[in-house]
């Protein structure tokens, strides 16, 4: 009994010290990792999604933002952003609802885009405003008075689902199309 466990547990030693063969071509592909980065051209577009709603309410200067990769951006003939891929923004400038139907500013600007090759620096800013609530200010006055003054307009915003066109920043310049003479 004793010999046949030694063995059983040879025959296990044994398997697990064989190499595993790959199938296929048999050679392995580098892990993501080590992929070399695509040759990128400086101002390729790239569609970016709000994932979470950014507000003049709420947010301030300084304040990070994630965005979603809203279309597959390529690079010669091969997807080197995939849908999905995260993206990054920050609100730059914030004012808020005032009196007297005031409405509220947010700008932003993108930062980078998330790759399997590593971060790819963005451009692009954008601005929302909110609505004016003048009527509503002539409402109240002539209802309230002087009171009336203190109605606010409306807070800018960026919905979840909203898309933010962006921009590839660094990279090769697009060679521009020769001038022919005739």
């Amino acid at each position: 009994m004793v010999q046949r466990s030694l063995t059983i547990i040879g025959i296990i030693t044994l398997l697990m010290a064989q190499p595993v063969i790959a199938q296929g071509s048999g050679a392995l592909s580098p892990p993501e990792s080590e992929l070399p980065p695509p040759q990128w051209t400086r101002g390729t577009e790239i569609q970016l999604m709000v994932t979470r709603e950014i507000n003049s309410r709420s947010s301030k200067a300084g304040d990070r933002f994630k965005l979603r990769v809203n279309a597959p951006v390529m690079v010669d003939g091969a997807i080197a952003i995939p849908v999905g891929a995260a993206a990054w923004g920050e609100v730059i400038a914030v004012s808020g609802t005032s009196a007297a139907g005031g409405r509220g500013h947010l700008s932003v600007k993108l930062l980078y885009v998330d790759t399997p090759t590593g971060q790819v620096a963005l451009s692009g800013t954008q601005g929302a405003e909110g609505k004016g609530n003048t009527g509503g200010v002539v409402l109240g006055v002539l209802g309230f008075g002087i009171l009336g003054l203190l109605n606010k307009g409306g807070n800018a915003l960026f919905k979840a689902g909203d898309v933010i066109t962006g921009y590839i920043a660094d990279g090769v310049t697009k060679a521009s199309a020769p001038l022919t003479i005739g």
